[in-house]
């Protein structure tokens, strides 16, 4: 378990959407955005609101005489909004009720921004510092624990475990006291921290389960006030990064993850920051389970969507033909003789080793006898072969099937590297196999010589 927190400290999650019920004024806020070091051609700030997996631009700061950016925007009821050249490097700010306000920071580091002339943003910066030195004793006693069960030290796992009981009640404070000092910003310290497995008799598989069940232990997600906190998106993020991190298998992030989501109203926004944030982190971990839930969050999200979800959804096309299990694409062409074929209708029911090729790739060319003696002895057990050109010249492509007896099913739109077949399976380099099943599910990515051998060994024996 490598720095079980380290992920932690990039994720600085804030309350927003914060309850209020002073009323609306006409006059509007202005943000005089002081950064150090920034772009010296960048005359334009921006101001965004995240909505979990994408940020919308709400203002936009431009650049004064001084250096300084100066941002206005009407007034409102308080929310939380990211400032920066970007929206990869932001810093959090809640507007909405202060008149002006001035915000520091250095370009390159702009999450440790910090205002001036803001009482909420004040404590909430105080909020984060807090949280960061909670977090950063998690992960020393974490560490200390580790080393000592790899010791094998009894006495050091004992006292490492009364530190955690004390840690734990630092926790709760925390919580206890933003609760009774400052609500509005209660919620968000109830996702900044989490409680500590401190049992005894803890295995691998325990201490998993205590985090995969206890994580949002602080958090009542069925509160509807959530709805308006959008660092749940963070605190998913985090607990699917942190679950991974203890040696979770999928099986059990999944079951905790679908426990969680269930709490929080399906389809609100809430719902959405939280499934993002396990999305994200998903995406991170190259998850096995990323295309599955991604699938669900489309479906989940499609009559609302808000970029997101098309964005989703045309990254599952592009990635669907390298993952195992996926439906691949049909693939419909045409032939040598000019007539026009699909894959799945043509070899359906049959294993096929989609074959990208052309008659100018010498690495194919040398590929093809491999192939072809393959191609002969399983043909009657049930395996196929598509071949797919990325040839240009009509002839030399019908040439080269001639001379090296690749006597299966071929298609080609003749347009090389701009094939459309090609981008379909995000093929950018030749030669390049898909295997795929009777249902054309994909079996495995880029199987040659032995390796394609041995994998028909196993599927149709000697």
């Amino acid at each position: 378990m490598k720095k079980v927190l380290s992920f932690l400290l990039l994720a600085l999650p804030i309350q927003a959407y914060l309850q209020t019920t002073a009323k609306k004024e006409n006059a509007p806020i202005t943000v005089v955005c002081k950064i150090v070091d920034g772009p010296p051609n960048a005359m334009t700030i921006f101001l965004y609101e995240r909505l979990g997996l994408i940020s919308r631009e709400v203002a936009r700061g431009q650049r004064q005489e001084d250096g300084s950016y100066i941002i206005t925007l009407p007034s409102g009821e308080p929310r939380v909004y990211y400032i920066g050249f970007n929206d990869a490097q932001t810093t959090p700010v809640i507007l909405g009720k202060e008149k002006n306000l001035t915000l520091w920071a250095h370009a390159q580091y702009m999450e440790k921004g910090r205002t001036v002339g803001s009482e909420i943003n004040r404590a909430y910066e105080n909020l984060r510092k807090e949280a960061e030195q909670l977090r950063a004793q998690n992960e020393e006693l974490h560490n200390e624990q580790r080393e000592a069960r790899l010791r094998g030290d009894a006495n050091a796992i004992k006292a490492v475990r009364e530190k955690f009981k004390a840690h734990n009640e630092a926790k709760a404070n925390f919580v206890a006291n933003w609760k009774k000092n400052n609500p509005p910003l209660w919620r968000s310290a109830t996702l900044l921290v989490w409680p500590d497995d401190v049992s005894e008799n803890a295995t691998p598989t325990s201490i998993v389960d205590f985090y995969a069940r206890e994580f949002f232990a602080y958090a009542n997600l069925s509160d509807p006030a959530y709805e308006h906190v959008p660092e749940v998106f963070d605190a998913f993020l985090t607990y699917v990064t942190f679950l991974n991190q203890l040696g979770a298998n999928a099986a059990q992030i999944k079951s905790g993850l679908d426990s969680h989501l269930a709490k929080l109203p399906k389809g609100s926004m809430a719902h959405r920051r939280a499934f993002g944030g396990a999305l994200k982190a998903m995406q991170n971990l190259n998850y096995p389970d990323l295309v599955a839930y991604t699938k669900l969050y489309t479906e989940t999200f499609k009559d609302k969507d808000l970029g997101d979800v098309s964005l989703l959804e045309a990254e599952l096309r592009r990635t669907s033909t390298f993952i195992p299990g996926m439906l691949v694409p049909d693939l419909v062409g045409a032939t040598p003789k000019g007539d026009t074929i699909s894959l799945l209708k043509t070899l359906k029911g049959k294993y096929v080793l989609i074959d990208f090729w052309a008659s100018w790739c010498g690495p194919c060319r040398r590929e093809n006898p491999n192939v072809v003696a393959l191609y002969k002895k399983y043909k009657n057990k049930g395996f196929d072969v598509f071949g797919v050109s990325l040839d240009r010249d009509r002839e030399a492509w019908i040439r080269a099937i001639e001379q090296d007896g690749l006597t299966w099913h071929h298609i080609s739109d003749l347009q090389g590297w701009r094939s459309e077949h090609a981008a379909l399976y995000s093929v950018s380099s030749i030669p390049q196999t898909i295997l795929i099943d009777p249902q054309g599910r994909i079996i495995q990515r880029n199987l040659r010589g032995e390796q394609l051998a041995e994998k028909l060994r196993e599927i149709f024996g000697e």
